[in-house]
């Protein structure tokens, strides 16, 4: 008589330790019975990290014959990801109208099937094996695929704590946004972009995902919420706090894409009714506005000199919103936050000055020089020093000596080598341009032209 064949039953991967002991994984969480039961360290479910300092001949070719993503050295080395023709938010009837080119869309880069069961680390890029995961977060990483774990993972530990003054329990950007991410496919697709991208330009030769891949994703994702009258409000509000991800994005990769990204957050926010009706008493849509406003003010003079004079007038006040939160959560830096208020102003008055003078005066000699000793003043290393990028970038853009000049320099390096965010290799570079060429043409001017979000 003929058995009858078995059912299938498909199989259940379970911790690495348990597939070298070649038993089957009771799959406990976080770590299994069988582990712990035997006295061994279980790895879990999540990302297997996999330590290598060379790549295979076939993956040597095949990065060969990839562009360098992230080149800091130049320009041209920025990330050109720009995706879309035109970004436009009709505040009128509420549409948003993403216009991106089809034939850039198609093809094996934009595939939305993106997968991998192992994630390669370098060693040399110094990771923690395992990353500090938020509580709120375990229960949704645990149904992640691992490379989307580790990239969240990453943008916790990487692009996260330098997003805010003092990286705590109430970070937004890894409270809010992350748990957001893990039930919103666009803030997902955002916030994995950024990672992708951050990793890509720390080890090139180290792929989790493709990150202009991810980027499309996103932009896509965009596209099909641009009616946003057909959204409720929650969506609405995804589709913002998106936004503000993929500016962090264009901090990251140093792309032109800025203004196109901003335009349509300002868009966006107008086809909602504006800042006020984010306003609902959550912890997300307090988090968001106090990131809008402090970006808005950033981004101006990067947009241009008009829009730079009317932010740093009417709007200045507000970038401080974030400074004010944290001093209410942490009092015994308050003097600190007050120096680094004190240092955003001086460069608020520095750009002012400059524009409405119309050239250097005595006076903005004066403010470079009490901006650098108030800089001193602070401890190298102290809390906050890594929001002084887009103040210091000001203050330098004014400095006519050399020795302000190479503070002003050293400070930026030791920024990028701390955050590894190529939009401060191109501020130097633009920084060098405008010492050149800033006597004889306005400096403000210059800001716009490389349409790179430096912050």
């Amino acid at each position: 008589m003929v058995r009858k064949p078995r059912p299938y039953v498909p199989k259940v991967k379970g911790c690495y330790q348990c597939s070298q002991r070649r038993i089957h994984c009771d799959g406990t969480r976080p770590s299994c019975y069988k582990c712990d039961s035997k006295g061994l360290t279980c790895s879990g479910f999540g990302v297997k990290y996999r330590f290598r300092d060379v790549l295979v001949p076939s993956d040597k070719k095949r990065r060969a014959r990839r562009k360098g993503l992230l080149n800091p050295d130049d320009f041209g080395g920025a990330v050109n990801c720009s995706q879309f023709e035109s970004a436009r938010i009709d505040s009128g009837d509420e549409v948003l109208d993403l216009s991106i080119d089809s034939t850039s869309m198609s093809g094996p880069l934009y595939s939305t099937s993106i997968g991998s069961d192992e994630v390669y680390v370098a060693g040399a890029l110094g990771l923690p094996k395992f990353f500090w995961r938020p509580t709120s977060l375990v229960p949704e990483l645990g149904r992640l695929e691992p490379w989307k774990e580790f990239l969240l993972m990453y943008f916790s530990d990487n692009i996260a704590p330098h997003m805010v003054v003092v990286d705590d329990d109430h970070n937004g950007w890894r409270h809010s946004i992350l748990p957001i991410a893990c039930i919103d496919n666009l803030v997902m697709s955002a916030v994995l972009a950024a990672s992708a991208f951050h990793l890509t330009g720390r080890a090139p030769d180290q792929r989790v995902a493709d990150p202009n891949k991810l980027y499309g994703q996103a932009i896509r994702e965009l596209q099909h919420r641009r009616n946003l009258t057909g959204c409720d409000q929650q969506t609405r509000r995804f589709v913002i706090l998106a936004l503000v991800v993929l500016l962090v994005v264009v901090m990251v990769n140093g792309c032109c894409d800025f203004p196109l990204v901003f335009h349509m957050l300002q868009s966006a926010l107008d086809a909602v009714g504006g800042e006020s009706r984010l306003l609902d008493g959550s912890e997300m849509a307090e988090f968001s506005l106090r990131q809008i406003r402090k970006m808005r003010v950033y981004a101006a003079p990067f947009l241009n000199r008009d829009a730079g004079v009317h932010a740093l007038t009417y709007q200045a006040q507000q970038s401080f919103d974030c400074l004010h939160y944290y001093g209410r959560l942490h009092p015994k830096y308050s003097p600190t936050f007050n120096l680094i208020a004190e240092l955003r102003q001086h460069a608020y008055d520095i750009y002012l000055d400059r524009v409405l003078t119309k050239g250097a005066t005595t006076a903005s000699r004066g403010m470079v020089g009490h901006f650098v000793r108030t800089v001193q003043s602070l401890p190298e290393g102290s809390p906050g020093e890594h929001v002084l990028v887009w103040p210091v970038f000001i203050a330098a853009s004014e400095s006519s000596t050399p020795e302000y000049r190479m503070y002003f320099e050293q400070f930026l390096e030791r920024q990028y080598r701390r955050n590894g965010f190529v939009n401060i290799p191109i501020a130097l570079k633009l920084l060098k341009r405008i010492w050149t060429e800033g006597i004889k043409e306005d400096w403000p001017e210059l800001l716009p032209e490389p349409q790179v979000f430096i912050m």
